[in-house]
């Protein structure tokens, strides 16, 4: 992403020549910073497991929270007794609002690691992907 940014900034003839390696801007940058590339991803997913774990403990506790209501349940009806009182109300609305967020986390978290772990292996960068053509069709016009 940062290249592009990069690549928007100069002009043409800045990011395309070759310099005495044989390699463009692109490749260069790709090779210098492979190791921050590398963790950046895994810090990315440990932290992408640390709020998945997080967002467990809000779920858990939400839920908990919506069986065990303050103020307990009559026992003859097994209505909440402070059901009528506004601040029961606002206490309700928070509950479902906390659970909720924290299930949709969860269930964002869950699919973040799974497409980031589906793509782990397609992270090469463009330029190696095209060489790599390249010399598996050495009859192929450039």
């Amino acid at each position: 992403m940062c290249m592009q940014k990069v690549k928007k900034a100069c002009q043409v003839h800045v990011t395309k020549p070759l310099n005495k390696e044989n390699k463009t801007a692109e490749e260069l940058f790709a090779t210098r910073n492979e190791q921050l590339h590398k963790e950046a991803k895994e810090w990315l997913m440990r932290t992408t497991e640390n709020c998945t774990l997080l967002s467990v403990f809000i779920a858990t506790v939400a839920f908990a929270a919506a069986y065990t209501v303050p103020g307990g349940p009559d026992q003859n009806t097994g209505i909440p007794i402070l059901n009528c009182k506004p601040f029961f109300v606002v206490f309700i609305v928070a509950d479902v609002i906390s659970l909720t967020l924290a299930l949709t986390s969860v269930a964002c978290m869950g699919l973040f690691k799974t497409v980031s772990k589906a793509c782990g292996n397609e992270s090469q960068p463009e330029s190696d992907t095209q060489s790599s053509q390249q010399t598996a069709d050495p009859g192929a016009e450039v």
